[in-house]
């Protein structure tokens, strides 16, 4: 894979209709960050109906553990876990990833391919560091951002029609971050969890680490607890929400503990 933003599919084995779209896509600066930032939701939408893609923007190959050929065989089995419709990557070079008129566009492409109704990215505003921002998770969400403007342009020639998807969502918030909003994943949380330990090279053997397990558990049981309910994924919005009827937000749900 060039190092030019061309999208290839990792998921299906089959190839996809030319004229496959999605309803939500979520760009993962790595394989598994998709699965732990949005897995539980993308798993409940597509149990809803809806169609779903992530596209990998590397394919993690700085990692310490797992080969290349070890890591797209994970990513295949956490997208079938998922049920996604589509998975692809960009082939960018992991650790490299940069805020470059090349890359906007080639994440604006696939915007205009898969012509999503959402759109998913890791926060930016992060501090870097080891426990705290990768870069790639930085520019992943500044890219992403750029993105979504530019897959509207007309003017910009990306080879497919521009599109403007309805919203931008952000995962990975840091603690100082307030949610737009948390969505509860309860009936979920297994498969979100099978996907992400799908990623064996990444976390270990789950009977032989447990740990891992545990620690997603806390952040999914930390924003559960806001929301009264045992699993939750939570996502901000840098733009308003409609809501047509604000007792629409309170229906069936009984505050915070």
């Amino acid at each position: 894979m060039s190092h030019q933003g061309i999208l290839g599919q990792t998921y299906p084995e089959q190839p996809v209709p030319e004229d496959l779209t999605v309803k939500a896509l979520v760009f993962s600066p790595h394989p598994d960050d998709a699965e732990i930032g949005v897995g539980g939701v993308l798993a409940k939408m597509k149990a809803e109906g809806a169609t779903t893609a992530i596209v990998d923007l590397t394919e993690g190959e700085m990692s310490s553990g797992g080969s290349l050929a070890e890591r797209r065989e994970e990513c295949k089995r956490a997208a079938a876990i998922l049920r996604l419709d589509f998975r692809g990557t960009l082939g960018l070079p992991d650790c490299e990833l940069d805020d470059t008129f090349e890359y906007r566009q080639a994440l604006a492409r696939v915007i205009c391919r898969l012509r999503p109704e959402i759109v998913f990215a890791p926060y930016y505003a992060q501090t870097p560091g080891r426990g705290r921002g990768h870069n790639d998770h930085i520019k992943t969400g500044i890219l992403a951002s750029h993105a979504f403007n530019y897959a509207h342009l007309e003017k910009l020639d990306l080879g497919y029609p521009p599109h403007q998807a309805k919203a931008l969502f952000y995962y990975f918030l840091p603690r100082e971050v307030t949610p737009t909003f948390i969505v509860p994943v309860d009936d979920y949380y297994e498969q979100w969890i099978e996907s992400i330990m799908a990623h064996g090279t990444q976390f270990g053997d789950p009977a032989k680490n447990p740990q891992m397990r545990a620690f997603f558990e806390s952040h999914a049981r930390q924003y559960g607890r806001l929301v009264k309910c045992q699993y939750a994924q939570a996502f901000l919005s840098e733009t308003p929400l409609t809501v047509l009827n604000p007792l629409d937000t309170v229906r069936g749900w009984c505050g915070p503990y």
